[in-house]
């Protein structure tokens, strides 16, 4: 009997900690928490903008100065989302809708690429994800929610600046999964094109990816510990959406980025990504660039790509 009690006595240590671990992860990757200095995160010593700071101190000027209006939208599930707009002087071509990555703001992950927008004739639109910035929300869903937040931001662009007119798709890290996520939802017509930077392809696989390699757990059991208690708390799983069943899905051309120094999200998960994309498609890799980093690291080289991209299916129809 004594080695019984052993033996459960065992067994209960491991499955409280098993809980305790699985419960400190879910605060620290799913539920909402308050970032100091937000619009200053690249000011960090482990920032992945650092290199670029002074490049994203200039572009965050240029924000704040071309930022004409704060848009409102409420989600499917009733939460009160925002959006930058930042309208283009003079005749639009069209209108890039860009989401930004997980932990974030619009306002970091495409402080370089708006004046670029803006030079090629795009008004922008800069959503604050779900759970982020000044949209509300307590969890972060990993595009599982936030994929109909993009539709419902698509659909919005369509009605404001005419069905008509060009709409183009952006995302990077996180917000990357959410556009190519909603490429398998009903999107407006008038949206040309997706460009997908350094997305991921899944919630399971990227926390899969993430756990073992910053804190050595292994898929099971505590994956599905994790999805257990994301269903319950947050209302997703982490198998809720795919972006390579969108991408089967939907015929909508593509352009994909991502650095080869990437050891946040595999280039492995773009790569698939790329080759199971039904649509027109171009993958642009690039050398040593670490996460997000591509285009503040080969920014020529990117916006070459981009211009190539928005010219070949931005004309009016």
């Amino acid at each position: 009997m004594t080695a019984l009690w052993i033996v459960l006595g065992a067994l209960g240590l491991v499955v409280l900690l098993l809980a305790g671990v699985t419960w400190a992860f879910f605060r620290f990757s799913i539920q909402r928490y308050k970032v100091e200095r937000p619009d200053e995160q690249y000011e960090d010593a482990d920032s992945i903008w650092l290199p670029f700071r002074e490049r994203m101190k200039e572009a965050q000027a240029y924000i704040r100065a071309h930022t004409a209006e704060r848009v409102k939208l409420t989600s499917f599930d009733g939460l009160e989302l925002t959006a930058l707009y930042l309208p283009v002087e003079g005749e639009a071509k069209g209108t890039v809708l860009a989401f930004h990555g997980y932990r974030s703001l619009a306002t970091i992950d495409f402080a370089l690429e708006v004046e670029f927008f803006h030079r090629m004739g795009y008004r922008v639109l800069l959503p604050y994800q779900r759970s982020h910035g000044e949209s509300q929300g307590k969890y972060v869903t990993y595009g599982v929610k936030e994929r109909f937040d993009c539709r419902d931001w698509a659909r919005y662009a369509a009605r404001r600046f005419g069905e008509e007119e060009p709409l183009f798709l952006m995302g990077i890290s996180m917000g990357c999964a959410t556009v190519v996520m909603s490429m398998g939802l009903d999107l407006p017509q008038n949206v040309r094109g997706v460009v997908a930077d350094c997305g991921f392809t899944t919630p399971w696989e990227i926390m899969a990816h993430v756990a073992k390699r910053d804190f050595h757990l292994p898929p099971f059991p505590f994956l599905y510990l994790l999805d257990l208690l994301a269903r319950l708390r947050a209302g997703f799983s982490l198998k809720g959406a795919d972006t390579r069943k969108a991408l089967e899905k939907s015929r909508l051309p593509v352009l994909f980025i991502h650095g080869d120094g990437d050891d946040f999200v595999p280039l492995w998960m773009t790569q698939e990504n790329y080759r199971l994309c039904r649509g027109e498609k171009e993958l642009v890799v690039v050398p040593g660039a670490g996460h997000a980093q591509s285009f503040g690291m080969a920014t020529r080289r990117c916006e070459e790509a981009m211009e190539r991209f928005l010219k070949k299916y931005g004309g009016k129809r």
